[in-house]
């Protein structure tokens, strides 16, 4: 497998990219829906094909679709305003010959493309239906939703069987729902119903009986998912969230009434209140900890101001005093970070048990409005599963009594109601069981073939959406899944490079949660040597500068291992704080981002060492051979390269797991110390050089470890980053992210301004490790390790920095 096609699957599993499949194909959503569809229609092909989706089929419709669709609507409204037949026709033959041209482009002898083509074009239609027919009253819009319907039927019908002859396809019985029903404008319940009031009438009810009788079913449904919806809740056990909860009620298609809620919110309440108690638990330590701390913070300085003051009485050097403020510096800068991780960890804890207590507040009223539904989805509970009209006579008679008095002014309606009469002796009664087979007949004929239809259209996903301008995220998504081959193309033109239909079962999840050993070299210490001959003040200058890199090394909460004299080894692991404290000598692996921060952050600090102490320069190298050398007035940039490179450093990471990769044990001398391949290889990156800079140099898992833990992230490509994308239309931006992808050359940390882009030279380490740049002489096994060809541990490595974004 090649370096790019292993990246491609990590990237698919980061969190960024499960968070944007959730968003933009509906994850929790299309599963609910493909199973109800499977359970109405068990086998069909149809259905086999969307089951091996991990969510909405998602579609890229050209312009020239979009144009051709909204004229055919507006055209026929036109035609059912003035009848001019003659008009239309002309129009529907140029409409039918362009549409048929995109149909045999697209299906190209795909069978599931014939569904696929239908389904999203019906959906556009809808779509354009509502937008047009926005300001019509019930009467026209009824009449123009039922006569465009006719049409559309016809034409999806004459597609379906005349041309796709041609194409090997399967009977999907789930599609002849479409030609049952009209196209319907998106509307409320209330407004869908009146609009099929006359396809209601004609199967033998009023729509006021019908729909009387349809809430009282709906009503009872809600009852008995309220079993479902408690027992999801109980599995997260302490892991409540106010999301995990809005997840789970909309998961449900039948939504709890009043007197579910209320115990569905006394049953999350009562869950709510375990998690305070464990929460409060977890407080109170860390309240100790920040205590103890706080009290150590004053007896510590007064021995450090004591070393000071004895300092200063028997003064040598400057420098010794510097050190030594420096020290105390770090020191104090050790303890306010600490306490900065503890008090950041307690307010964490604190904002969960407030928003646990929220939970615990809220009325049952506030839960209905977590619930994000379509109007049309509680038709699901009145033909799924059992569906009966639980009136008692005395109930059903009283219903049909009240409702009449909304119809009794229309002539058809009170006909039909006449046919349900029972002969009574002193009052008119109804038929009980006939208005029951009607009313099921309904159900059957027109609510579920026209659910059904919904539900099919919720599967897929078309882009551009009629009336909304798509987010960034929302076109970047799309662009890299079209360029992966996961998005049907009508009317575009995008090569995709598809991963393996079946990926390798790599397992990607072991660069989640790792350990990283930095290493620090000090490139020009044996030259500042050389010229300083002055062993003493070569000394202090050099642990001047080493409490200055060490200052950063607290800020991130690594754990200094050793001075080497010109560098240092530094280890990051989730649990510093508890290591440092003597508590554990086990490290809890985590994200590396502390260590990649920290490196380079401690680049820019050795640049400012050398801005700041520049005035000394004339005082630390007075014996030097380059007495030509004017130290006064200089600046950075005008020192000679020899001199500036003094203070480059160079920073290596090397990020594995513990204990295979590095192990931490105390040396005989009773100190902490690192030994493993992660020394040996982040020492090697500390060694590659620039002319030009301090460098920060990383391995490949350091790099996946911080995809698969940071929030979001983008390529680093040749052709720069445009700051304007956020202008551009969705097919600028679609042509621009697949670029970003296909031409990248690493990866950009967005909230971190971090770039890390892949060196682009082999660089052999004898004896050691490979590391690898180019695309051969690899192999990637199961456990998603990286090999060079006669099976040698390898490596891709990348240089870090935060060079602006071009």
């Amino acid at each position: 497998m090649l370096r790019n096609e292993f990246e491609e699957i990590l990237i698919v599993e980061t969190p960024y990219y499960q968070r944007l499949k959730m968003i933009y194909r509906e994850v929790t959503r299309y599963k609910r829906d493909l199973q109800i569809l499977e359970k109405l229609f068990p086998g069909d092909p149809l259905l086999k094909f969307f089951s091996q989706k991990e969510g909405r089929e998602l579609v890229f419709l050209g312009r020239k679709i979009f144009a051709l669709q909204t004229e055919f609507i507006q055209n026929y409204l036109q035609f059912l305003r003035d009848e001019s037949l003659t008009r239309w026709e002309q129009f529907f033959e140029r409409y039918s010959n362009n549409l048929f041209e995109i149909y045999k482009k697209f299906i190209e002898g795909d069978g599931n493309r014939v569904f696929i083509f239908e389904i999203v074009n019906r959906k556009l239609l809808r779509d354009i239906l509502t937008k047009e027919t926005a300001g019509m009253g019930i009467d026209e819009k009824s009449l123009s939703v039922e006569r465009i319907g006719i049409v559309v039927n016809q034409l999806f019908n004459y597609i379906r069987n005349s041309l796709a002859r041609g194409v090997i396809t399967v009977s999907s019985p789930i599609l002849d729902s479409y030609g049952k029903i009209p196209l319907l404008p998106r509307c409320g319940r209330n407004e869908m119903i009146k609009l099929l009031n006359k396809t209601i009438l004609k199967n033998g009810l009023p729509e006021p009986v019908f729909s009387a009788l349809m809430k009282f079913v709906i009503t009872s449904r809600y009852q008995e998912d309220f079993k479902g919806i408690t027992e999801e809740i109980e599995k997260l056990g302490v892991l409540l969230t106010r999301e995990r909860i809005i997840e789970i009620l909309n998961s449900h298609f039948c939504l709890p009434d009043e007197t579910s809620f209320e115990r569905i919110s006394d049953f999350i309440q009562t869950r709510a209140q375990g998690a305070i108690e464990a929460l409060e638990i977890k407080i109170a330590s860390i309240e100790k900890e920040i205590k103890d701390l706080e009290t150590r913070i004053p007896s510590e300085y007064k021995v450090l101001g004591e070393e000071l003051i004895s300092i200063a009485q028997n003064l040598t050097t400057e420098e010794s005093i510097d050190i030594r403020l420096k020290k105390i510096k770090r020191n104090l800068l050790s303890f306010a970070y600490d306490l900065k991780r503890l008090k950041r960890e307690y307010q964490e804890y604190c904002e969960q048990k407030s928003e646990l207590e929220g939970i615990t507040k809220l009325k049952s009223s506030k839960f209905v409005q977590f619930i994000k539904k379509e109007e049309w989805e509680t038709f699901l509970s009145l033909f799924i599963g059992e569906r009966r009209l639980n009136l008692s006579e005395e109930q059903f008679q009283s219903l049909m009594k009240e409702t009449i008095n909304e119809i009794k002014n229309e002539r058809s309606a009170m006909e039909i109601i006449n046919e349900l009469k029972t002969p009574g002796l002193f009052k008119e009664r109804y038929n009980y069981e006939e208005v029951t087979r009607r009313f099921d007949k309904i159900i059957e004929e027109v609510i579920r073939p026209l659910t059904i239809s919904f539900l099919l259209e919720e599967l897929i996903e078309y882009y551009p959406k009629v009336g909304v301008k798509p987010e960034m995220e929302n076109i970047r998504y799309l662009a890299e899944e079209a360029v992966s081959g996961k998005v049907s193309l009508i009317e575009k033109e995008i090569k995709p490079k598809p991963l393996p239909e079946t990926p390798p079962p790599l397992n990607i999840h072991r660069y989640k949660n790792l350990v990283s050993v930095l290493v620090y070299d000090i490139r020009g210490s044996t030259f500042m040597g050389t010229k300083l001959k002055n062993a003493l003040k070569e000394s202090e200058i050099r642990n001047l500068f080493q409490e200055t890199m060490l200052t950063v090394v607290e800020k991130y909460g690594g754990l200094p291992i050793k001075d080497t004299g010109d560098g240092g080894i530094i280890f990051f692991a989730r649990n510093n704080y508890a290591i440092k404290k003597g508590e554990t000598i086990i490290p809890e692996p985590g994200s590396v981002l502390d260590a990649v921060r920290c490196g380079l952050e401690m680049t820019k600090e050795a640049m400012s060492f050398v801005q700041e102490n520049i005035n000394r320069y004339k005082d630390w190298f007075q014996e030097a051979e380059e007495r030509k050398i004017d130290f006064e007035g200089a600046t950075y940039a005008t020192l000679p390269p020899s001199y500036q490179a003094i203070f480059q450093i160079g920073v290596g990471i090397a990020s594995g797991e513990y204990p295979g990769e590095v192990y931490l044990d105390k040396n005989a001398f009773g100190d902490p110390d690192l030994t493993g391949m992660l020394v040996r290889e982040a020492n090697f990156y500390a060694k590659i050089k620039s002319k030009e800079k301090s460098t920060v140099v990383c391995d490949d898992s350091t790099v996946y470890n911080l995809l698969l833990n940071i929030e979001k992230f983008s390529f680093l490509s040749d052709a720069g980053w445009r700051m304007d994308s956020l202008f551009l239309d969705i097919e600028q931006g679609l042509e621009y992210w697949i670029n970003q992808k296909v031409t990248r050359r690493g990866f950009i940390l967005d909230f971190y301004k971090i770039l890390l882009s892949r060196l682009g030279e082999e660089v052999i380490h004898p004896g050691h490790i490979r590391i690898l740049l180019g695309v051969s002489d690899i192999v990637i096994n199961e456990s998603g390790e990286i090999r060079d060809g006669k099976g040698g541990r390898g490596k891709y490595i990348f240089e870090v920095s935060q060079e602006a974004i071009k």
